[in-house]
């Protein structure tokens, strides 16, 4: 097949979609499909540079500065991005960040839509913006787009019942997980002295958003070390700066260290490198992610991976991603959080057994039957439409597109 992937959500920074947009296109080109990535122009090289490695991948710039919801990326998904394709003869189009407006369509397209935070917690959207553009912009989205697709079949329920998608329409395809760094003897030691972890440490991966529970799992903290005399830390990583809602947010989690009188046990690392975070997930004596929603859950699958037991929430998508390899609590409730700390603390069996159950439950989890299961989703998509997939490998008419044409897309989308 010849796909073509939207990429202008990528801005210098491998979160959670830009990893699955690169990992679903590397596993399927080097399966022997082609595909067309859509990166801003201001990022094509650094994505390029991603990608170095692997063949039968063309790259055509687009010219836009965000990929936030805006008109200029409606005109871009209906337009340009149409004729992308038409020139391509590709045979579909992957929209895989939450939303696009296609419409005018010259081949199926997938759209993913991964939850709906935005209509769950408001953190960083005004009531007015949400009820009045993000939650019938995202309908729209998904009228327009042949199929849905999303993560976790907890997110599908939720998709249908927000934004009334038919149930039937949504395609549950599940998240892989990313190879490990290998262990570094000198990167590890430099991190002990850095955080000053010598006596150990429970760790929380995810940054500081209000859905992220952080000050309830430092409440719990304070519980545990009191409770089981735990003379380690608490590491908090992820940004904490940058957007006002994370300023304010920081200020609350500030006051809740404050609170339990914990500001020498208590550490927010800012942002961890992914080579960083295996260290510390390998190090950790427990992995604790309390969040309150979420549509998938990777870092819960990266702390079984590297043998690190989990206590995680009994609610939204994380039990279906934990299964039965992880302590399962109520995120409300901070004696809760606090005796699954104490609980992984105090039996040794019970460490054991989830730990070899996460093993095997995070080894289940795979970029290459993420890849594999679009690759369905996209015949399917063409199939719906009454269309016939391509052969791999067949030549097409480059589908770049001229300088003009990039000009006309701004000009017309600005005007």
């Amino acid at each position: 097949m010849k796909i073509i992937m939207d990429f202008r959500k990528f801005d210098g920074v491998i979160g959670g979609v830009e990893r699955a947009v690169l990992e679903i296109a590397r596993h399927l080109a080097t399966g022997g499909h082609s595909l067309v990535i859509l990166p801003k122009a201001s990022r094509a090289e650094e994505v390029r540079a991603e990608l170095a490695d692997v063949p039968r991948i063309e790259y055509v710039p687009l010219p836009v500065r965000s990929h936030v919801m805006s008109l200029q990326n409606a005109w871009l998904d209906g337009t340009l991005i149409q004729a992308i394709a038409a020139r391509a003869a590709a045979d579909v189009i992957h929209f895989p960040y939450n939303w696009s407006f296609p419409f005018r369509k010259s081949v199926p397209t997938v759209l993913t839509v991964h939850d709906v935070i935005p209509l769950t917690h408001r953190e960083a959207m005004g009531w007015l913006k949400n009820r009045l553009v993000y939650r019938p912009a995202m309908r729209l989205a998904c009228r327009l787009n042949d199929v849905v697709a999303t993560v976790s079949h907890f997110s599908a329920d939720d998709i249908s019942r927000r934004l009334g998608v038919p149930r039937a329409k949504i395609r549950v395809i599940a998240n892989g997980i990313r190879q490990p760094h290998r262990p570094s003897p000198d990167l590890e030691a430099g991190l002990v002295r850095r955080f000053k972890l010598e006596r150990g440490f429970v760790l929380y991966v995810g940054g500081i958003h209000e859905r992220k529970n952080v000050p309830r799992l430092i409440e719990a903290f304070a519980q545990h070390v009191q409770a089981s005399q735990f003379a380690g830390r608490l590491l908090i990583t992820g940004r904490v700066a940058g957007a006002p809602y994370q300023e304010r947010m920081k200020e609350v989690c500030d006051a809740a260290v404050r609170a339990v009188r914990l500001e020498d046990r208590v550490t927010f690392t800012g942002f961890i490198s992914d080579q960083e975070l295996d260290v510390l997930m390998r190090r950790a004596s427990c992995l604790v992610y309390p969040s309150l929603y979420e549509g998938f859950g990777i870092p819960v699958l990266e702390a079984m991976r590297a043998g690190t037991p989990v206590v995680t929430s009994a609610t939204t998508a994380l039990p279906e991603v934990a299964g039965h390899a992880a302590v399962l609590v109520d995120p409300e409730d901070v004696e809760a959080i606090a005796a699954g700390m104490r609980c992984l603390a105090g039996e040794a069996d019970l460490r054991r057994d989830l730990v070899r159950a996460g093993k095997r439950r995070a080894a289940s989890f795979t970029w290459e039957k993420t890849a594999a299961a679009y690759l369905d989703l996209y015949r399917e998509a063409v199939r719906q439409r009454g269309r016939q997939p391509s052969q791999a490998g067949r030549r097409s008419e480059p589908p770049g597109v001229d300088p003009g044409a990039c000009r006309d897309a701004g000009d017309g989308a600005r005007g």
